[in-house]
């Protein structure tokens, strides 16, 4: 199919490095690499009290990360809790 029309996007200089990188990896042009992330990406739209509950997750999972580089211990059960905690998230977004 021919490609008649132009979109014209705006990146900075380290996004248009990372973008070219991955196009490049994938082994193919910027513009094939962008045209199939456009149209066959997608968005999640996280609401307010869903972002509260992420940030959430996210700060506690700042302190375990913190706390397990500087005591080099990752309890077993906290390692199973956050794998559970990953899997429920995943399932969650996959659903949408």
């Amino acid at each position: 199919m021919e490609k008649e029309t132009n979109i014209i996007l705006r990146v900075s200089p380290s996004d248009k490095r990372i973008i070219q990188d991955k196009a490049k990896e994938a082994g193919i042009s910027v513009s094939e690499y962008a045209r199939k992330v456009l149209l066959s990406g997608s968005i999640i739209k996280v609401d307010g009290e869903e972002k509260k509950t992420l940030n959430g997750i996210a700060n506690n999972l700042n302190q375990l990360t913190r706390h397990a580089n500087s005591t080099g211990i990752i309890p077993a059960e906290v390692s199973g809790t956050l794998k559970e905690l990953i899997e429920k998230i995943r399932y969650a977004y996959r659903k949408r």
